[in-house]
């Protein structure tokens, strides 16, 4: 029997991690970026996309006076438009450092395009310093980030952390997974009567 429920813990702990991995935590400090470059898909490679974001660089296109980086030269701004982040895997724990000068409206939606959350700054304006703003979302596929016209906030050090999903079997892998398990529990059976019957 001890030996029944060892195979049974093995086997529920290969299901449990083979589907689960732990969330990666990213952050993105934009200081690989250029000047003037759209975002878009420099940072495919880390499951995310962007939308209307531009970079923008201290002492050339940004007024580091106003609008301060977090940390280093370069931030996003929007582009003429909100930014939209479009992730690969549900997002959470999501934050960043923002400059800005109107309030800042944040709408999140999940994967089936439902709206899960809103939160609209409470302040109007904190030119010249940087503020931490967190988002209690998860599971967010996508993130608008508006304020209240075009070229009113930055945005830097952004940080997410990306659900992993590995890939589920198929039903027919399972089902070979499954009765190679039953094969290999009738074997140890049977051998354990027969050693039984000859002593």
């Amino acid at each position: 029997m001890k030996k029944f429920s060892s195979i049974f813990i093995v086997i529920i702990f290969l299901f449990v991690f083979t589907i689960y991995v732990p969330a990666q935590a990213i952050m993105l400090d934009f200081e690989d970026l250029p000047d003037l470059t759209s975002v878009d898909d420099f940072y495919a490679s880390l499951g995310i996309h962007f939308e209307n974001a531009i970079s923008l660089t201290a002492g050339f296109s940004l007024n580091e006076f106003d609008y301060p980086p977090s940390s280093g030269i370069v931030a996003v701004g929007d582009d003429w438009a909100p930014i939209l982040l479009t992730f690969d895997n549900p997002a959470e724990n999501i934050f960043a450092h923002f400059t800005y000068a109107s309030q800042l409206t944040f709408t999140a939606w999940n994967d089936a395009g439902d709206i899960i959350g809103t939160y609209i700054n409470p302040n109007f304006d904190n030119l010249g310093t940087s503020e931490l703003i967190s988002l209690n979302f998860s599971g967010v596929s996508k993130l608008q980030i508006a304020g209240e016209w075009d070229g009113s906030f930055i945005m830097d050090d952004l940080n997410y952390e990306l659900n992993q999903y590995a890939p589920v079997p198929e039903p027919g892998t399972m089902f070979l997974f499954g009765s190679g398990l039953v094969g290999v529990a009738g074997l140890s059976f049977g051998r354990k009567k027969l050693s039984s019957k000859e002593s």
